[in-house]
């Protein structure tokens, strides 16, 4: 497809193949480029650990509850994924909603952030340290670790 765009309309079940020009004045891929760093795509993309968010195991936290140790957990997912599947007493604030209800949340708490896999919940991590709370942490792996490792009851998906 290099050089060319696939449109597809599924309301009329039609494709088109669209023809596409190199821009000659763009700055990564022109005849004069003036961008030449490379993009790390899996960070970019948050496909690879990032050290600066804390993390905590299923295993850890399924201690922490047995143990009745303080702290909230937050289930960052979309609503129809909580109702596919939750771990007890988590809250729901979807990821997008993060920004705005940061405020509902009590800064010197410890909080554990999971989601789906971890990579959604890393990102609302950062978001409460960039607002200055401390103590929050990643669940690594997510709900599906969860699943795997602690409550196979609980839907994968």
């Amino acid at each position: 497809m290099i050089g060319r765009l696939l449109h597809f309309d599924a309301l009329k079940v039609t494709f088109r193949e669209l023809k596409l020009r190199r821009d000659p004045q763009c700055p990564v891929c022109g005849e004069n480029p003036t961008i030449f760093a490379p993009i790390d795509y899996d960070q970019f993309c948050g496909t690879r650990d990032d050290a600066s968010v804390p993390g905590i195991s299923v295993q850890e936290l399924k201690r922490k509850m047995d143990a009745r140790e303080a702290f909230e957990l937050i289930d960052v997912r979309e609503p129809f994924e909580f109702e596919i599947a939750r771990i007890d007493g988590a809250k729901l604030i979807p990821l997008g909603e993060i920004p705005e209800r940061a405020d509902e949340l009590h800064r010197e708490q410890t909080f554990i952030v999971h989601c789906h896999s971890g990579r959604r919940s890393a990102q609302a991590v950062r978001l409460l340290k960039q607002r200055g709370f401390a103590n929050v942490y990643n669940l690594e792996g997510g709900i599906d670790a969860w699943s795997d490792f602690i409550d196979p009851t609980v839907p994968k998906y």
